[in-house]
């Protein structure tokens, strides 16, 4: 059993340490929220600590998490002279990108077979995790599994995604940023604050509207695909 004292405190400090970490020795690889989820897992696994008791005690900084998104305003506000030139092009960046990740997963669905939950449930899978359970719901998906696909691809794109744009040849932060605010959410864009401020302000500004344009186009561009298969 574990109480919420014991829960905040080992998630914090391991959550501190491993951005020390990652400060001390610049890789990828050393992403803090990677490390504290494998470590984590390790840590109950191995003191058999049951996930909804730890859960449960950790539930303050859960609340906190969301609040702490509002946060990636900030650097919105600061570069805001420098992104409202080219607000319509995020605007169509960000629906561009929603558009194909959806397709792409529905394509992957319907080649694989794979049922009809779960193909609802990797349809919104571009945007933080409150609204990526309120589109799975709608489509009468199935909210634990959209829920981990969203963190694994938020961590993903944490951990390559700046690496991989580079190989392809985007140099400009500001692109970025974009990028990862569209795929990777908050955890992308968490990635690109670190990376270069500019991009961070064009990472919040993507994810806010692939917010918007998720939680409206999406459930009706599903069910025009399945219009189409039909």
């Amino acid at each position: 059993m574990i109480n919420m004292l014991m829960g905040c405190t080992f998630t914090l400090v391991l959550f501190a340490i491993m951005r020390r970490v990652n400060h001390r020795w610049r890789s990828p690889m050393l992403n803090p929220v990677l490390l504290c989820i494998v470590l984590t897992s390790a840590a109950l696994l191995l003191s058999n600590i049951d996930y909804i008791d730890y859960r449960n005690a950790t539930t303050p900084i859960s609340f906190f998490l969301e609040i702490a998104v509002v946060a990636l305003a900030v650097p919105l506000y600061q570069q805001l002279h420098a992104i409202r030139p080219y607000l319509i092009l995020i605007s169509l960046s960000s629906f561009l990108g929603i558009s194909c990740a959806t397709i792409t997963a529905f394509a992957l669905c319907q080649w694989f077979a794979a049922p009809e939950p779960l193909m609802a449930s990797l349809m919104a899978l571009s945007v933080t995790t409150p609204i990526t359970l309120i589109v799975t719901d709608t489509l009468s998906g199935i909210p634990g599994v959209a829920a981990i696909m969203v963190i694994l691809i938020g961590v993903l794109g944490g951990v390559f995604g700046l690496a991989l744009l580079t190989l392809a040849g985007v140099t400009q932060p500001q692109a970025k940023g974009v990028a990862l605010g569209v795929t990777c959410h908050a955890i992308g864009t968490a990635a690109a604050m670190e990376y270069h401020p500019a991009a961070g302000a064009f990472a919040s500004a993507a994810m806010i509207i692939s917010a918007v344009i998720t939680a409206s186009w999406v459930p009706v561009l599903f069910k025009l695909l399945q219009g189409i298969i039909s």
